[in-house]
């Protein structure tokens, strides 16, 4: 989020809890979270690092396969790797219970190639509106068959039609494309996962073979 009242829409959830270290992120309409294994037990801490602080250490980690030491203190928490040392203020608050937005019944799931996937969401995108903030999208779930529709304000559709290993009821569901298109840009996996229950439900997108990354979409109306 680039900027809330919701004080922890505008930071990163960091949190170690005995072998496992969980990032979180959220703008209220989307979620994404990530865990990872630690070496060591660590005592339970948990943290909202500011959006400013997330960039900077994104940048700085583009060129190190160091590992990183993570130490917090009452207000601070400090990261150093490769030489570098990053101290950053953290967001006072509690993160909200993101479990509670994982979705658990999601029983229809569709694989896809991420290339294919983003190469059609990337066509079809032009005539979405691109000067408003939501962005819609529908993907028209059938028999082995994902049809990818969007529309403008003049009424004018493009449409995409891929072939997808699916046998369960016909689902027809609209996201943000402008959420998808940044999930498929910023992995490398050769397939993703969407899982969904309903038109209505959030959909769950992972990665097949991994259990440590989701990204969550809420549905809209278009």
């Amino acid at each position: 989020a680039q900027q809330d009242i919701r004080y922890y829409l505008n930071g990163l959830l960091l949190l170690t809890d005995n072998k496992q270290f969980i990032s979180v992120g959220t703008d209220g309409h989307r979620l994404a979270y990530i865990e990872a294994a630690l070496d060591k037990a660590q005592k339970k801490q948990e943290v909202i690092l500011p959006r400013k602080a997330v960039y900077e250490l994104s940048k700085l980690l583009e060129d190190s396969e160091e590992p990183v030491t993570i130490e917090y203190f009452q207000n601070k928490v400090r990261f150093s790797f490769s030489g570098i040392v990053l101290t950053s203020k953290v967001i006072d608050g509690k993160f909200p219970d993101y479990n509670r937005v994982i979705p658990t019944r999601n029983n229809k799931q569709f694989e896809i190639s991420r290339q294919t996937f983003l190469q059609a969401l990337q066509r079809v995108s032009i005539l979405s509106n691109q000067s408003e903030k939501f962005r819609g999208v529908r993907l028209i779930v059938s028999e082995n068959n994902l049809r990818i529709v969007c529309k403008n304000n003049e009424q004018e559709e493009a449409e995409e039609e891929l072939e997808i290993n699916y046998t369960e009821e016909a689902v027809d569901i609209s996201l943000n494309i402008t959420y998808l298109l940044d999930l498929l840009n910023n992995i490398d996996s050769e397939t993703v996962q969407c899982a969904f229950e309903n038109a209505n439900s959030s959909v769950l997108i992972t990665i097949p073979g991994n259990d440590a990354f989701k990204y969550i979409v809420m549905p809209m109306r278009i």
